[in-house]
């Protein structure tokens, strides 16, 4: 029975590639991962239904992150804030989903207004990783 024989030479460079893979194989898939476009960490609908808004969310891994909720008025030629609320919250993916919430809770106190509004929501994160990215303005339509 015969052994292939391996040199010290071809040795050496399978190691240095071995090396370089796992060296670079971290960064080059966190490259691959922090492209927001083409992978969103989090996506939101918003639905106004009545006195209720229905807030559907796809959450794609653990957040952190800070959330700010806007009523907005129409203005005739575009949006106008009239009141806000943020705060901070943990996201997991286990909790996307569609939730109801009373107008009032969803915005932190704001009144609803009577004419044509809106709400939308826009997000802050930070995932495990310490990484930091904006997500939003998400919106309901005008009602």
């Amino acid at each position: 029975m015969t052994r292939p024989d391996v040199s010290n030479r071809s040795l050496g460079v399978m190691l240095i590639v071995s090396w370089l893979a796992l060296l670079l194989f971290q960064p080059l898939t966190e490259a691959w991962d922090d492209r927001p476009p083409q992978r969103p960490w989090i996506d939101v609908s918003l639905q106004l239904d009545g006195d209720h808004v229905l807030y559907t969310r796809m959450i794609k891994r653990v957040l952190r992150g800070d959330w700010t909720a806007r009523v907005q008025i129409s203005t005739g030629e575009g949006w106008r804030t009239v009141c806000d609320d943020s705060g901070a919250w943990t996201y997991r993916p286990e909790t996307s989903g569609t939730l109801g919430m009373t107008f009032d809770r969803f915005t932190g106190g704001c009144p609803q207004p009577s004419g044509v509004h809106r709400v939308c929501v826009d997000y802050v994160m930070e995932d495990l990783r310490g990484r930091r990215r904006i997500f939003g303005p998400f919106c309901s339509e005008g009602g």
